[in-house]
């Protein structure tokens, strides 16, 4: 039986907390990490990662889905991180996967959503040990978010001036282009959140390494329960061919 495990490591600034999902194998497992949004957390809306880190330890990958510095569960406050620290956070995870007995850490893939798909683009360009990226919906201009943004409240949340300069910075499609290895690019037509022009923009940086998949229609989140099994049959079959 596929067993859950809660799960808590250090990262650069303190605690990151999450969950992990093993499948039932007698053999070292492929592990895919996920990574949450911005004002996410590992469970994502409408218990998106839940449904994924499911769907994943029924195909036999194992799958981590923990909350960034300053969100979730995690340590810190929300105005303490930036895109930075999250990228950090992200290579923490993987010291930790490598560590954990009945995984193989040769064979890791990470699926990011929004801005946790730039978190993804940014680790995949600086980090070998990513061996498969999937962009859900990624953004890929943070500088358009950090120009949504003032310093001060959201919501329950404080946004700091230090995250808005590290959205204004960050360039996660010239890192995607640093990546070696390969990309699945999915993006809903219907996103209300994040244009289309960023698929096409991380493809075009990828070349070969790309396969661009379109959703018609859709969500940013994907918030029909018919979508989301499209969006994980074609990740998950995606992935078991490259890790």
């Amino acid at each position: 039986m596929p067993a859950i495990e809660q799960v808590a490591f250090a990262g650069p600034l303190g605690t990151l907390r999450g969950l992990l999902h093993r499948p039932d194998s007698a053999t070292p497992a492929s592990a895919v990490m996920l990574l949450h949004g911005f004002t996410g957390q590992h469970i994502e809306q409408d218990r998106l990662f839940v449904q994924m880190a499911r769907a994943l330890t029924a195909a036999g990958f194992a799958a981590l889905r923990f909350d960034f510095y300053g969100s979730g569960d995690s340590d810190g406050d929300f105005q303490e991180f930036t895109v930075e620290s999250e990228v950090a956070d992200a290579a923490a995870a993987l010291d930790w996967l490598a560590q954990q007995p009945g995984l193989d850490p040769a064979r890791v893939g990470v699926v990011g959503l929004s801005l946790g798909g730039a978190i993804t683009a940014l680790l995949a360009g600086q980090d070998a040990r990513v061996k498969a990226a999937v962009l859900w919906n990624a953004l890929g201009r943070p500088c358009d978010l950090a120009n949504k943004l003032t310093p001060g409240t959201l919501g329950g949340l404080t946004v700091s001036a230090g995250l808005i300069d590290s959205l204004r910075q960050a360039d996660p499609v010239a890192a995607i282009g640093r990546y070696a290895g390969p990309a699945l690019v999915i993006h809903a037509t219907g996103d209300e959140v994040v244009p289309p022009a960023a698929a096409e923009a991380y493809a075009a940086a990828l070349g070969s390494r790309a396969t661009l998949r379109w959703f018609e229609g859709g969500s940013h989140t994907f918030t029909r329960p018919d979508w989301r099994q499209m969006v994980f049959t074609w990740t998950i079959d995606w992935l078991a061919e490259r890790v």
